[in-house]
């Protein structure tokens, strides 16, 4: 007997008899009582994990395993689990750290504050999961990660992290497979790129960052996705990769307070309350430094109007406006160079979608939106397009 022989697939088929038969018949089945501490968390249910992976191993091997031939807790079936890429929840934890969750910030736990184990940082509700580095869902976000350079290709420069998405590794750590942005935490991530909504970030000890703590976590404030690509490893396998920036940066500054009285009609029941009166901050932050002459010599080569849809945009007095989209990107994961091959004229509903990957051009210049051929791109015979940056963009966001 051994949990080594239990993979993701037979766990994920021990998922779908949990949900054909339900939690009751479920151990029933098998012979296991409800979890008391340690439950699995996949796609928003939870499942009692010893009992889960005793069935599991039915399906590895032909055999089921009874509650009695293994041991449960974080040793064993949370580190078996959790090696196939499975999250977990502590059921006290949860219970303590009650409304504790979601998007944004904890209240009671300020940018700063710092934990002696990754226990203390579930138990705050800062980062749920006990072992997984990743919390939230494909279809919610992402609520933080913890990054402790756990992976090689992790590079951390303070309020630029560039953060390596879970899966393909082996019991020694060891890139071994290729990662997918099906994964529930890369997919996690991958939402908050799309949404732009907040991540929680938790640094750990981790000798190779100047910017970790010496020991144990230590809260580090909300960042945005910047970025979101799949780009090959030092370890020569595909790995999801995000570009992950701090969203204040500087020092603060407190605008002078402007009261505004709304009027009663303008109120909404079913709306949000949000703040008449929000805190404004100016913030200093870096980026990469643009050539307006390339973008603008490409834009005016095409009268400001959208290569893929058309569209030109009239702003006043008949003048047109555009946007500028680099198909490589210049900063952050890709490094692209800024020179007029490398740029697109778009307007910005086009701009938006292909920098997301909802559009992507086909080697034979189809325009492919939503996986769907959406006519073709225009381009001027002048413009000398790098078909080369177009295959770079469509093996990032294939």
């Amino acid at each position: 007997m051994s949990l080594a022989d239990v993979d993701q697939e037979h766990v994920l088929k021990a998922i779908a008899e949990f949900d054909d038969l339900g939690r009751e018949a479920f151990l029933g089945k098998y012979g296991f009582g409800q979890s008391r501490r340690y439950v699995v968390l996949y796609e928003g249910k939870q499942y009692d994990s010893k009992a889960l992976l005793g069935a599991s191993h039915g399906y590895a091997t032909g055999r089921a395993l009874t509650a009695a031939e293994f041991s449960g807790g974080l040793q064993t079936v949370v580190a078996r689990l959790t090696a196939l890429g499975f999250d977990f929840r502590d059921l006290n934890i949860m219970s303590a750290a009650g409304a504790a969750q979601g998007i944004g910030e904890i209240p009671g736990y300020p940018e700063g504050a710092v934990f002696a184990s990754r226990a203390e940082v579930a138990a705050s509700g800062v980062h749920r999961a006990l072992q997984a580095g990743i919390v939230g869902t494909g279809k919610t976000g992402a609520e933080s990660i913890v990054s402790s350079g756990g992976y090689e290709d992790d590079d951390d420069h303070g309020h630029e992290l560039l953060y390596t998405g879970h899966g393909g590794r082996d019991s020694r750590g060891r890139q071994v497979e290729d990662q997918t942005f099906e994964a529930p935490g890369n997919a996690a991530l991958r939402t908050s790129w799309l949404t732009g909504a907040p991540v929680r970030v938790v640094r750990g000890a981790d000798r190779k960052s100047p910017h970790a703590p010496d020991s144990g976590y230590r809260y580090d404030g909300l960042f945005r996705v910047d970025d979101a690509a799949m780009v090959s490893g030092q370890g020569g396998h595909q790995i999801c990769r995000f570009r992950m920036v701090k969203m204040s940066v500087g020092v603060d500054v407190t605008f002078a307070r402007q009261d505004v009285l709304l009027p009663g009609e303008q109120h909404h029941a079913v709306a949000p309350l949000g703040n008449a009166q929000p805190e404004r901050k100016q913030v200093v932050t870096q980026r990469t430094v643009r050539s307006t002459d390339v973008v603008e010599y490409v834009k005016k080569m095409y009268d400001h109007t959208c290569q893929i849809c058309g569209t030109r945009l009239v702003v006043g007095d008949g003048a047109g406006y555009s946007e500028g989209a680099h198909i490589k990107a210049l900063g952050g994961l890709h490094h692209g160079p800024d020179l007029a091959p490398n740029v697109l004229c778009l307007c910005p509903n086009c701009h938006v979608q292909f920098d997301r990957g909802a559009i992507f051009i086909a080697p034979d210049l189809t325009i492919v939106r939503h996986g769907q051929p959406a006519g073709m791109l225009t381009v001027e015979e002048s413009h000398n397009l790098g078909r080369e940056f177009l295959e770079y963009h469509r093996g990032v966001h294939s």
